[in-house]
């Protein structure tokens, strides 16, 4: 009889948690930080011209594991609740195989930089002194992020200090493209209202990648599927496919068009938001993404040069407190 009673119990409680509505939202406290670990795997295939061959197409496969550590730290909070975090590099590491040769990337916390792939390596602790300071101080800016409680990235912001390391930097220029950026790449946008278990919210997510006259979006679908105690569960989903005529930004005229005749892309993710903290503590995303097209050198009347590419990847981030 206990077991039927405690069984009713728990059925009345999964009901009550499903049909309350609650409220996402990020709350940030001055002070705050924490570790943010961010792990998995990335594989796929590059068919099209490299810097060793810009005008012959030639293929290879990659398959990596990835791992970045970094510092989060919460050094203001606005009248709007909208927090300024400071991210400060803890070190890097990719490593694995990149067209059959040995490929592997280590950044340190004191921001040296190894780099090993078939026949080309690189070490900046056998730099002289001068230039490694130069790198390290480089690798180890730590910039800013300004976001709203809803999750939403207001601005990134690189430090000062950066112009003086690379005085030829458009920082205005790297600054709007890595918020664009960054705001795809959030765990989960939080929804404007209070939701109960089942309901869905869709957001269109701005893609400044491209040139193009007015920004494109990506529509992304969340979901809140379960609510266990303090934890929340959010299912995010975001699809986009397509014919295309769509040419990549450029850092300067020097660099490639690279022109995108046709793609798609799909991402499943599933975000563990804690109640009580207010911030999404881990996630685990699925993606995958093809695409077709052109590169063309900035030389005058070069011809493009065709490309295809595939990828897909599993990624896992949390938060340690």
């Amino acid at each position: 009889m206990r077991f039927v009673h405690l069984m009713l119990v728990a059925a009345f409680l999964v009901s009550v948690a499903v049909s309350q509505e609650v409220q996402l939202s990020v709350n940030f406290v001055v002070g705050g930080s924490a570790t943010r670990i961010v792990s998995g795997k990335v594989s796929g295939e590059w068919h099209g011209p490299t810097p060793l061959s810009p005008t012959k197409p030639v293929t290879f496969t990659f398959d990596l594991s990835v791992r970045a550590q970094s510092l989060i730290t919460v050094v203001n909070v606005t009248p709007e609740g909208d927090g300024v975090v400071v991210i400060q590099n803890q070190g890097a590491e990719v490593k694995g195989t990149a067209g059959d040769q040995l490929f592997e990337l280590v950044v340190t916390p004191e921001g040296d930089v190894k780099f090993l792939w078939g026949a080309l390596s690189f070490d900046s602790t056998k730099l002289p002194e001068a230039d490694r300071k130069k790198l390290q101080k480089l690798v180890t800016l730590s910039p800013s992020l300004t976001i709203s409680p809803k999750g939403k990235i207001k601005e990134f912001q690189l430090p000062e200090e950066v112009k003086k390391v690379v005085p030829e930097l458009d920082v205005q220029f790297v600054n709007a493209i890595v918020t664009a950026t960054l705001q795809t790449l959030l765990p989960a946008p939080l929804p404007e209202k209070p939701v109960k278990v089942g309901q869905s919210w869709e957001l269109q997510i701005p893609v400044l990648a491209f040139e193009t006259a007015e920004p494109l979006t990506l529509p992304i679908t969340c979901t809140l599927a379960e609510v266990r105690g303090d934890e929340a569960v959010i299912r995010v989903s975001a699809e986009a496919k397509g014919d295309a005529n769509l040419t990549l930004r450029r850092w300067s005229e020097k660099d490639p068009k690279v022109t995108i005749l046709n793609g798609s892309l799909l991402a499943r993710g599933e975000v563990l938001f804690l109640l009580s903290f207010g911030v999404p503590q881990r996630s685990e995303w699925k993606i995958s993404a093809e695409a077709e097209g052109s590169v063309t050198l900035p030389e005058k009347d070069a011809s493009p040069v065709p490309f295809r590419f595939r990828l897909s990847a599993e990624i896992r981030e949390h938060l340690v407190f």
